[in-house]
């Protein structure tokens, strides 16, 4: 793929004047208009975007300091965002990447972002979904790949399209959430707490109750580092840019009360460690790792069931996410809610879909199934 195929041809922050039929939605009625900003040109909006971030619905991985963070972590190629406005006003921002050969824009997610909601103001899902579409058929997009979405408004702004542009739903699973207060541990599970009490000093600290995220922030890498992804390479601390990016990343948003580091000590040594991200509503326990020479006594349970807890418990906080893989056999034990995400690969424009559209989801679906042969070659 040349540089030239990904790119967008619009210039840097164009505005495009949509054609659009506004709905009455927060902003009430008004011109809709289309701005594309390259990623590497997301801090010249990071005002607004700050803006429509506290008032949109909640994905803490589209908070400026988390994004703009985290465009380190891989090429900058054909990644952007169209930010929506009504009369000035954002009311959608969608980041995403160009990718098959010009064909296809799928919406930003990573492996350090495992949700794909766009930022939208309550109220204006359809006119963002509206305002999407129109700017990508003008760049002569043939497919939306909309990753991980949940059942929201945006999802069903996507679905009322289903009945004039050709959507196929291309994953669909459910994973471990909490929406009140986890079951008590196992009997089991509260007699390895007595035991590893009995090794030392066994302590509970966190930087939401005065713990200084600086250190805690050394302490979970050093500790991920020490364990079988040190081993494998994939710890954060065995590359620069993904160090670097969770540094700026949590720090960016610990300043802002948004992240959570809660970790288990015993004699002052950390032997487990968990991250949370909390925006709106929602919070996300997005990284966890323990000491595996406590393996025996289940640190990473016992710190998962009291940081899962400790997350519902935020004010405001009415759905914790785990982030976690479908099945996964830790955390679907002790986390007993379940939320169904999918997805979608959408036809751009109405009516039967052309060859590219065709070609596009053959390679998607064949990406997609190397994808999760890898992962399952990496667990086993």
């Amino acid at each position: 793929m040349t540089a030239s195929s990904d790119t967008l041809t619009v210039p840097a922050v164009a505005s495009v004047e949509a054609p659009l039929q506004p709905e009455l939605g927060s902003a009430g009625m008004g011109a809709v208009s289309t701005s594309w900003v390259p990623a590497m040109d997301w801090a010249s909006i990071r005002p607004e975007w700050e803006d429509l971030a506290a008032a949109a619905g909640p994905n803490v991985f589209l908070a400026p300091a988390f994004a703009l963070a985290a465009r380190g972590i891989s090429s900058p190629r054909g990644l952007g965002a169209l930010l929506i406005s009504r009369d000035g006003e954002p009311i959608g921002l969608v980041a995403g990447r160009l990718g098959f050969a010009r064909t296809v824009f799928t919406l930003w997610t990573h492996d350090y972002a495992p949700y794909g909601v766009p930022l939208v103001r309550p109220g204006e899902a359809a006119v963002v979904a509206e305002a999407l579409f129109a700017f990508l058929a003008q760049e002569g997009i043939a497919a939306l790949d909309a990753p991980l979405l949940d059942a929201g408004p945006f999802a069903a702004a996507l679905d009322a399209r289903a009945t004039a542009h050709r959507m196929q739903v291309v994953d669909a699973h459910r994973r471990a959430v909490l929406t009140e207060a986890p079951p008590p541990l196992s009997k089991e599970h509260r007699r390895l707490s007595r035991r590893l009490g009995e090794r030392g000093c066994l302590a509970a600290v966190s930087t939401a109750t005065g713990h200084d995220p600086g250190a805690a922030i050394a302490a979970f890498l050093a500790l991920e580092a020490e364990g079988w992804k040190g081993r494998r390479g994939t710890a954060l601390a065995t590359d620069p840019a993904t160090q670097v990016f969770f540094e700026d990343a949590v720090g960016g948003l610990a300043e802002k009360g948004r992240v959570r580091i809660d970790m288990l000590l015993l004699d002052g040594r950390p032997i487990a460690a968990g991250l949370v991200l909390s925006a709106g509503d929602r919070a996300w326990y997005l990284k966890t790792t323990y000491d595996e020479a406590f393996a025996r006594y289940s640190p990473g349970v016992l710190l998962s069931h009291a940081i899962g807890k400790a997350a519902i418990s935020i004010p405001g906080v009415e759905l914790v996410d785990s982030c976690a893989i479908p099945g996964h056999s830790m955390i679907e034990r002790i986390w007993p809610g379940r939320m169904a995400l999918s997805t979608r690969f959408v036809a751009i424009r109405a009516g039967r879909p052309g060859w590219r559209y065709h070609a596009a989801l053959a390679c998607r679906r064949a990406f997609s199934g190397g994808k999760a042969m890898a992962k399952r070659l990496l667990r086993g």
